[in-house]
């Protein structure tokens, strides 16, 4: 295993932990592009920009990549190579999918229940539905294109 600090993000799987540190770096790359033109940005006074705000989007922009990248390289699911696998597989989503919406509308009713919240009971559910459906979304892309890359591998 290479000796860097980030052993603890990396699978144990070499292929995926050298894509995975390319990723890292290419986002690392877009992170400081990204800073260099809003230092310009901000010398002209172009755009009037929060600080704050600016950082978060540029963490969430960097982590966004890596996990984008990450789900369309198709490594995810390196053992789904039948059709029987991928079926089998995209039940296991479903199910984790649903465990999800079902256990977040719980607490949130709880919370709800305990007057925890200050938000509308239907906002909650809502954030929960939309959570529950870009899980789903999330790993059924990243099975689709692992079992396409793993058919393209077998053929």
């Amino acid at each position: 295993m290479e000796k860097t600090w980030l052993r603890f993000l990396l699978p144990d799987d070499e292929y995926k932990r050298r894509n995975i540190l390319v990723y890292f770096a290419e986002a690392a790359i877009l992170q400081l592009m990204a800073i260099l033109a809003l230092i310009v940005i901000s010398r002209f006074d172009f755009i009037l920009m929060d600080g704050v705000i600016v950082l978060i989007g540029i963490l969430f922009g960097t982590m966004a990549y890596v996990w984008i990248r990450y789900i369309l390289s198709g490594m995810e699911f390196a053992e789904v190579m039948t059709e029987k696998a991928y079926r089998r597989e995209r039940k296991v989503i479903v199910m984790k999918s649903m465990s999800f919406l079902v256990l977040m509308c719980a607490s949130i009713s709880v919370l709800y229940l305990f007057d925890r919240m200050t938000v509308p009971l239907i906002e909650g559910l809502i954030v929960s539905f939309i959570g529950a459906l870009l899980l789903f979304l999330t790993n059924y892309v990243s099975l689709k294109r692992s079992y396409r890359k793993n058919r393209e591998l077998i053929d």
